[in-house]
Formats: C-alpha cells, sequence, structure tokens
C-alpha cells in the first residue's frame, strides 16, 4: 500500500477545510433586504369594508431621488404629496395648497404600496420614524396620524390609513400645525440566504481539482521511486 507524505496529507487536508469553510459561509451568508432597484406600485385608495379600492396609482422604479413628486390625489389638484424611497425607508411628504382633514367613513383611506414586480423580499415589520417633534421645522409626523393604528403591512403591501389625519398651512385653536407635514417609514425586510455567484462555485472546483491533482501526482513519483529501488 502506498503511503502519503506528511506534506501531501497536509496540503490535501488544508484543501478539504478551505473548500468546507467556503461552502458555509456561502451558505450561512445573509443579504440584507433592500427597495432599491424594485419596481413599485403606490396606490391612493380606499376600504370601506368590501375590499381594497385604487383611486389612482403610479408605478416607479426604486433609484436615486424623489420617485414621485407633486402627486395629485384630488381632482383640483391642490391635495398633493411627494414620495421618496431609499434602501428600506419611505418618506410621504404633504406639498399640496389646499388644507385637508380626513374623519369618518371610510374606515380606511391613504396609501397603498405594492411589490409590483415580486422582487423584494417580505415585509416583516414596518414604523414610524419621525415621531419626535421638533418645533418649526418642517417634516414632523402628520397631524392626527397614530402609528399604532394607522399603519399596516402584510408580507407584499404596506398600508398608510389617513382616515383621521389633516394637514393645515396656518395653526388654529386645537390644531393645524404647518411643520407637521410628513409620514417617515422605516422597513423590516425578511433576509434571505446569499447564493454564490457562479464563477465562486468554479473557483472552488478548480482550486480542489487542482491540489487533487497535485496530490496523486506526487503519490504516483513516490510509488516509481519505491519500485525502482
Amino acid at each position: 500500500m502506498t503511503s502519503i507524505s506528511p506534506r501531501t496529507y497536509h496540503v490535501a487536508r488544508c484543501a478539504t477545510l478551505l473548500g468546507a469553510s467556503l461552502l458555509a459561509l456561502a451558505g450561512n451568508a445573509q443579504a440584507q433586504g433592500s427597495l432599491d432597484g424594485s419596481t413599485l406600485t403606490i396606490e391612493y385608495g380606499l376600504d370601506a369594508g368590501t375590499g381594497w379600492q385604487t383611486i389612482k396609482s403610479q408605478t416607479f422604479t426604486v433609484g436615486a431621488g424623489r420617485e414621485v413628486s407633486n402627486w395629485s390625489i384630488d381632482s383640483k389638484n391642490t391635495i398633493q404629496w411627494n414620495i421618496d424611497v431609499s434602501g428600506t425607508d419611505v418618506l410621504f411628504t404633504y406639498v399640496g395648497s389646499g388644507d385637508f382633514m380626513n374623519f369618518g367613513s371610510p374606515d380606511k383611506l391613504g396609501f397603498r404600496i405594492v411589490d409590483s414586480s415580486n422582487s423584494i423580499a417580505a415585509i416583516e415589520g414596518a414604523t414610524v420614524t419621525n415621531t419626535s417633534y421638533v418645533p418649526n421645522a418642517q417634516g414632523n409626523l402628520l397631524e392626527g396620524f397614530d402609528p399604532a393604528t394607522a399603519l399596516t403591512f402584510d408580507a407584499d403591501h404596506l398600508y398608510v390609513n389617513l382616515n383621521s389625519s389633516m394637514y393645515h398651512h396656518h395653526a388654529m385653536p386645537g390644531m393645524g400645525d404647518p411643520v407637521r407635514d410628513a409620514i417617515g417609514l422605516h422597513l423590516s425586510l425578511q433576509q434571505t440566504a446569499a447564493v454564490p455567484e457562479a464563477s465562486t462555485w468554479t473557483q472552488m472546483g478548480l482550486g480542489l481539482l487542482a491540489v487533487s491533482a497535485i496530490a496523486r501526482r506526487r503519490q504516483a513519483r513516490r510509488a516509481t521511486q519505491a519500485g525502482q529501488q
């Protein structure tokens, strides 16, 4: 029986351990979900108890800069919104010239974000990011918007209910704050295992084959030398 030199055994063992380590890292790697590059549809609509009904919608691909500007959701073009998406953050900013006050029916009236291209990971959570009030600064949470009840989601949809929200350009007794004009959101997306690229698998395979070939050649050379003695 041909023996294997300690050096050859050490090289083969290192190669085996290296391959196993790379496979483990590839299998355990996690890819953080993001909205960047995905195609989303933003809908304005309502649910009066019979299911969601879309009134207006826009579809866009998330990239650099604001995705939706001065989007009018009323017939007079006085109720307008900007929508900016980046990473896992979504910012709704009211920019309309008119005031609005939503109370009463329907129970759900507002925005729905849809993963129209089925390209993002499942939504696992959503939180409001601008709950701390900053005096005399735009971007505070929209008046009347309650994060505990007005923000809901499922795996493929995010709902922003404006049923009890309002905006006034001028303060009034007991209500109306011109700097409360935004809803900032942060999404938690399901993490999915990263799949190694084909080139990574190829390099790993070639490396292991090369080490194996070297070991076989050394074994054959030693066997030849032993036979000649």
